[in-house]
């Protein structure tokens, strides 16, 4: 018999200790599947948009920024309406109105109505993840790692495969084509409708803490591991853009150079599902301090080393450093049960889109000293995050 460490005798909450439903588990990743397909349409969509429409680099620059703030910095504010209400409303609408406007963006004809309408579907996206990782998060029940580690590689793997689900369909049938993809954010909406249960509502009254060690300032815990996750979020992103750059400068073909991102996701994605299992029965703050930890002898590898080895190393520090991406926002919700859906709204979201904002002054500063010599100060910050994540409280462990 699996055993729940509770030191501080706190009654534990009766979603985690039911099994795993795995069905809604299902339902929720898919769901998380389908809403992010949607916004890596905007790429790849871009050239014909500019053609059509007559923009310049600096405005679809200006596009995927602001894209990029309504998808993360916009979460908060659903998070905080989440938590208010006692319906899934948010969760089930969110990838309707997410397809929908992106679904209609081949027949606008001005720039101005292409930016309100990423920005309306930007909002659709925000809606869905607070209140769905919640939904994930109870649905995996003693299993709450894993059911979140499943939630989120469902998202990673939409938003990878959303361009080779669009550009075929509007290079065969152009770009008007691409309202065909909303059956999917419809189906999805409808299918979560009639078979999504409604939220257990959890007021501050009689919310709990799992918290062990006898920590007593939980708000001063999200603080400190959002600063964390904001700092490995600022990381993946600028190694992510910087990347080919610094791998063309070292003669290696276009191809390559794209194919290292591949690498660095793809391993990061299989690190995330597996990680969440394990920080259900090792605890959530060691995962998070071992992913960190082992992440960075990886990139420092990466920059030493040419050839096949080298990507073996990119696809080590990949594997470990995406891997407390489900820890982190599950610690979250344990530490703040009261605030959850807000709470997730700055795991999932904030702390990307203030990681994205970072990477324009690391630009600079890549400019000033080279590419590889800032990326070793990303491995400086890496050490400052993994040193952090020690003091951080543990919040759930199966023994």
């Amino acid at each position: 018999m699996k055993k729940i460490i509770n030191s501080n005798k706190i009654p534990l909450p009766r979603s985690i200790q039911e099994p795993m439903q795995k069905d809604r588990v299902a339902l929720l990743s898919a769901a998380h599947f389908i809403n992010d397909i949607y916004p890596g349409f905007i790429p790849p969509l871009l050239p014909l948009l500019m053609s059509r429409v007559g923009f310049g680099l600096s405005a679809a620059g200006v596009l995927v920024s602001i894209m990029s703030v309504f998808n993360s910095l916009a979460q908060p504010f659903f998070g905080h309406i989440a938590d208010r209400s006692k319906t899934p409303y948010l969760v089930i609408f969110g990838p309707m109105v997410t397809a929908v406007f992106m679904g209609f963006i081949g027949f606008l004809n001005s720039y101005e109505s292409i930016l309100l309408f990423v920005i309306l579907s930007s909002l659709g996206t925000a809606a869905f993840h607070p209140q769905a990782a919640v939904y994930a998060g109870r649905a995996g029940g003693n299993k709450s790692g894993l059911g979140m580690s499943i939630f989120v590689t469902g998202g990673s793997a939409g938003h990878a495969l959303g361009p080779i689900i669009i550009v075929p369909i509007v290079t065969l049938w152009g770009l008007k084509s691409a309202l065909s993809t909303v059956f999917l954010g419809l189906t999805i909406s409808v299918i979560l409708f009639y078979t999504l249960p409604k939220l257990r509502y959890i007021s501050a009254k009689d919310s709990y803490q799992i918290v062990r060690n006898g920590y007593a300032r939980p708000r001063y815990a999200i603080a400190f591991l959002w600063i964390i996750v904001t700092i490995r979020a600022f990381i993946i992103c600028a190694f992510i853009t910087f990347l080919p750059i610094y791998l063309h400068n070292k003669s290696y073909s276009l191809f390559l150079s794209g194919s290292a991102i591949t690498v660095f996701e793809l391993s990061g994605s299989v690190g995330a599902l597996v990680a969440g299992s394990m920080s259900d029965f090792f605890g959530r703050k060691k995962i998070i301090v071992f992913s960190l930890v082992f992440a960075l002898p990886g990139l420092f590898l990466f920059l030493k080393f040419t050839g096949i080895l080298s990507f073996v190393f990119l696809a080590a520090a990949g594997l470990f450093i995406y891997s407390s991406i489900p820890v982190a926002i599950i610690m979250a919700q344990e530490l703040f049960p009261a605030r959850v859906n807000t709470v997730s709204s700055f795991m999932m979201g904030v702390s990307w889109g203030v990681g994205g904002l970072l990477v324009a002054p690391f630009g600079i500063l890549a400019d000033k000293i080279g590419i590889q010599n800032a990326m070793v100060y990303l491995i400086y910050i890496g050490i400052m995050a993994a040193i952090a994540a020690m003091f951080l409280p543990e919040t759930y462990k199966v023994s």
